[in-house]
């Protein structure tokens, strides 16, 4: 596709592509906005580097593409309720293993959100690579009879599969989960979705968070699971990114997951704002 307010280059085979020639300091004029949008929705995933921008300019590009989610877990920064900070002193610190599996974002919820877009403020200075899989192709390049099984079984989203055995023998454990478990209740999703602007079939399935498929024995669903990871895991579904400061990531949250890669020693520091958009199927 041919556009005239934007560069782009792709950076892998499946998804992702490196924006140029705009500067999110400033706001976008409509057709600029129309050219970044058709990138995302035909690249899932995109990236700019160089952008030093204000939490304030951070929010209002994310703005353009639909209203803001307010996280209900993860601490917001003052006065920026928006957006969120996501700090690690290391990537072996103990809260990162939320990040550290395929996943989409608040797939645990009802309506999870349309798109991400993630800032770094202080990249290690090697490792802390993300990754993303691109979710149209986990699905293409299943089976036929694979499609067919798949297209008719739905799987259960449940935050508090994250909490560990030793998590809840702690002090205030038990309390904490029951909190986290009335606050998100576990909800259904189907395994293939349907993408609601481009109406792509999906693969829908978070490492993290998916627990059992409905209507299987426990071994069943395990089972399947099990293989649906692996699969997501191929490696010509990826795209990796290594970050720059001021660089930023913008993926469409309905057909990708993410994983953040926990190889560095360094302090690491990023801001995420979270759009909400149409939903899937």
């Amino acid at each position: 596709m041919t556009y005239h307010r934007i560069s782009l280059q792709p950076i892998s085979g499946s998804l992702g592509a490196i924006i140029s020639g705009v500067d999110l300091r400033q706001p976008l004029d409509d057709e600029t906005y129309q050219e970044i949008k058709r990138a995302l929705l035909e690249n899932l995933l995109i990236f700019f580097r160089d952008q030093d921008i204000t939490p304030d300019q951070q929010i209002a590009f994310g703005r353009r593409f639909g209203d803001l989610h307010v996280h209900p877990f993860i601490p917001t920064m003052p006065g920026h309720k928006e957006i969120i900070v996501l700090r690690a002193r290391s990537g072996a610190e103990e809260n990162l293993r939320l990040a550290n599996a395929w996943h989409p974002d608040l797939s645990y919820t009802k309506d999870p959100p349309l798109l991400g877009i993630l800032r770094s403020i202080r990249p290690p200075s090697r490792g802390g690579d993300t990754m993303w899989v691109n979710l149209y192709r986990a699905y293409e390049t299943l089976s036929p009879k694979m499609q067919a099984i798949i297209g008719e079984l739905s799987a259960w989203h449940d935050v508090t599969k994250t909490y560990r055995r030793q998590e809840l023998q702690t002090e205030g454990g038990p309390e904490r989960y029951a909190q986290t478990y009335k606050k998100a209740p576990p909800v259904l999703h189907p395994l293939v979705a349907v993408h609601p602007e481009t109406g792509r079939k999906l693969l829908y399935i978070s490492e993290l968070t998916t627990t059992h498929i409905e209507g299987l024995r426990e071994k069943e669903s395990a089972a399947l699971l099990q293989m649906l990871y692996q699969h997501i895991d191929w490696k010509e579904l990826h795209c990796r990114f290594y970050w720059e400061k001021n660089s930023i990531a913008v993926w469409d949250n309905r057909c990708t997951v993410h994983y953040a890669v926990g190889d560095y020693d360094e302090p690491r520091e990023m801001h995420r704002v979270t759009v909400i958009g149409p939903r899937l199927n």
